[in-house]
């Protein structure tokens, strides 16, 4: 359990130590740094922060400490003068070294992830991409050779277009392009997997409507619409599908420059499944309130799914999420939490209920 932390000099806070239970509230005017302080926290589990530069201004410092069998271990992320560094019992280590030792990781729950549905699927692709980074070591630097190709890829389709290579020089990089999106591909699979498994553990989220979760893989649409009998007895690898669809589009990705297959062109979403007829998207279908509960599910089952993988303990962090639900629905949700250490900020009291008096309540605002 996390049992305090403390930061200084950050986002116009000087200096701040919280006490922290195994269910906290913090309670704080709007626009008076709430949400710095679950940013603060998340970046020390090694987290990008929700909002703003993840970079720390000089003199900045976290602080953590973590119970575990009743030893107390310090957690720190400090910005010096020159740098940026980690400690574990102020002993220097590289981010890598910190990330392995760390006993503990946070999910972030704010009124931004109510609205996943709404964005561009640039912002959902980056969701799955954010857990995925927090869950595998290996896959950030997966992420960055995927880049890294199809930039390189979309360089040379240009040149070829401006008349600097040939079209046969595109051979190699349709190939290393096929193998790096193949890579990616199966990390963005494994999660998709755990969601449709674990939303059968969520009944007070997804039972209602019986909702999918629909992963939309340029590469399964496309490899679908190519398929004939005889290739669904000899199913090509995706690298391969891959490979077929650059070649026989490579005229209109010279053309514009781009590459129109891969996981940075993939998108999700959830479907209801109504008898006899087809899948919809809930958007169309779902109140504003039902669709904040379904993400709220997705959610826990993004906790599950970070500590079912690497067997950790996972903090849930949850900012001003009352301003978003109605009565019934904060009632449910937080009866949903109460077996995890969990921050919860909020510019109001909480409610008059038996449900929240586990929670400590620290009133900055009398601080």
């Amino acid at each position: 359990m996390l049992s305090s932390f403390s930061l200084t000099s950050w986002r116009g806070i000087v200096s701040l130590t919280l006490i922290l239970g195994e269910h906290t509230y913090i309670q704080w005017a709007n626009g008076s740094g709430k949400t710095h302080i679950l940013d603060a926290i998340h970046m020390l589990s090694g987290s990008r922060p929700l909002y703003g530069d993840a970079t720390l201004e000089s003199g900045s410092e976290f602080e953590g400490i973590f119970l575990d069998s009743g030893l107390r271990k310090s957690h720190r992320m400090v910005r010096d003068e020159t740098r940026e560094y980690y400690a574990i019992q102020w002993a220097k280590i590289t981010k890598l070294k910190y990330m392995t030792a760390l006993p503990w990781r946070t999910v972030h729950i704010s009124p931004f992830d109510m609205n996943l549905l709404y964005f561009a699927p640039a912002m959902r692709r980056d969701y799955i991409d954010l857990i995925l980074s927090r869950t595998y070591a290996q896959f950030p630097g997966i992420k960055r050779d995927y880049d890294l190709v199809m930039r390189q890829r979309n360089a040379m389709l240009k040149s070829i277009r401006e008349g600097l290579s040939k079209r046969e020089d595109l051979d190699y990089w349709d190939s290393k392009f096929a193998e790096v999106a193949e890579s990616y591909g199966l990390y963005r699979a494994r999660y998709v997997a755990y969601v449709r498994y674990a939303m059968e553990q969520f009944p007070t989220f997804f039972a209602k409507y019986t909702p999918a979760f629909h992963y939309e893989s340029s590469v399964e649409n496309h490899h679908e619409w190519r398929m004939t009998k005889q290739e669904t007895r000899n199913k090509k690898t995706e690298s391969e599908t891959i490979v077929e669809y650059l070649r026989e589009n490579r005229e209109r990705d010279i053309l514009t420059g781009h590459t129109h297959i891969g996981p940075h062109r993939d998108d999700w979403g959830f479907r209801l499944i109504q008898k006899w007829e087809e899948p919809i998207p809930v958007e169309s279908y779902l109140s504003r309130g039902e669709m904040k509960m379904l993400l709220l599910g997705l959610k826990m089952i993004e906790r599950q799914f970070i500590a079912t993988t690497l067997n950790l303990g996972v903090i849930l962090l949850i900012d001003d999420i009352f301003a978003e639900l109605d009565e019934e629905n904060s009632h449910i949700f937080l009866s949903s939490l109460m077996q995890y250490q969990v921050i919860l900020t909020s510019q109001k009291p909480l409610p008059n209920h038996e449900k929240y008096q586990d929670f400590a309540c620290i009133n900055l605002g009398n601080d």
